[in-house]
This record gives structure tokens, C-alpha cells and sequence, in this order.
């Protein structure tokens, strides 16, 4: 499928709820997220986390690692879409009552979003979503992966 890309991140040492990764819509297309999962790396003692895609009402300027986007096409574009992952500072300001995919998980099964082709959720273009862990677990490296595609 044309104009398909995922992005991860690996956020080693995660200790503290907060926003894993959020993505920005260009200003000229919207984005449909297709999945998105957060797994444990390291941690062997099983624990409940609970996450949510949410979207974001007023980004504002998040602290955080610049993703980079690979395209499942090799005569793809590149993303023109943008994002951060592992907000350290500065979190956004999320839209109530606007979380997608929230479920609580085991540490050590993962979370895993892949919605049916009618539940994917779609950023508007230059609107913000991001992927947030709510409880604050023990600490364990987490690969955070979203993949999506631009539409327009």
C-alpha cells in the first residue's frame, strides 16, 4: 500500500506515565493509523500498565526524541508527517474523552492496537494524536511502534 511508513522508538529505563510518542498531521493530509503497540524489552516481572492513543488539544512544545519515519515502499516519499517519542518534559494537553484503543495489558504481553479498517483512527490534517501510558510501571525498556499512512 502506497504511503505507508511506521516509526519506533526504543525508551529505555520507562518509569513514569506519560506520552510514549505523538504524531503531527501536515497541514496538506491527514493521517490513518493502522496499528501500534508498546512491548517490554527487559523487564521479566509481569505487571498492569494501561495505554491509549488519545488526541491532543494544544500540543505546545513537548520535550522529546524527533522520530523518523521508515516507508514500507521504496518509491515512497518521505513521511511528511511529524512526531516525537519519550516526552520528558512539557506534555500535551490531551481532548477529553477522546481515547482510542485504551486497554489495560500484561508488561510482559504487550499492547497491541490493530483496529478493523472502519475503527482506525484518523489525525485531521495539522492535528496532533498521541500514544500515552497512564499507570506508572516498574521500570522496563519499551519499544513503542506506530505505523500509519498519509492520505491527501
Amino acid at each position: 500500500m502506497r504511503g505507508v511508513y511506521t516509526t519506533s522508538i526504543k525508551i529505555a529505563g520507562l518509569a513514569a506515565a506519560k506520552t510514549l510518542a505523538y504524531l503531527t498531521a501536515p497541514a496538506t493530509a491527514a493521517v490513518e493509523i493502522l496499528s501500534a503497540s508498546v512491548t517490554n524489552a527487559s523487564n521479566e516481572s509481569n505487571e498492569q500498565i494501561e495505554i491509549t492513543l488519545q488526541y491532543i488539544t494544544t500540543l505546545g512544545t513537548p520535550t522529546g526524541t524527533t522520530l523518523t519515519f521508515a516507508k514500507h515502499e521504496p518509491g515512497d516519499q518521505a513521511a511528511t508527517v511529524a512526531g516525537k517519542g519519550n516526552v520528558t518534559a512539557a506534555e500535551p494537553t490531551y481532548t477529553a474523552d477522546t481515547e482510542i484503543g485504551r486497554e489495560g495489558s500484561s508488561s510482559l504481553c504487550g499492547w497491541f492496537f490493530d483496529p478493523l479498517p472502519e475503527e482506525r483512527p484518523i489525525i485531521a490534517p495539522s492535528g496532533n494524536l498521541g500514544l500515552r501510558l497512564i499507570t506508572t510501571p516498574t521500570a522496563f525498556d519499551a519499544l513503542v511502534k506506530i505505523t500509519f499512512r498519509e492520505i491527501g
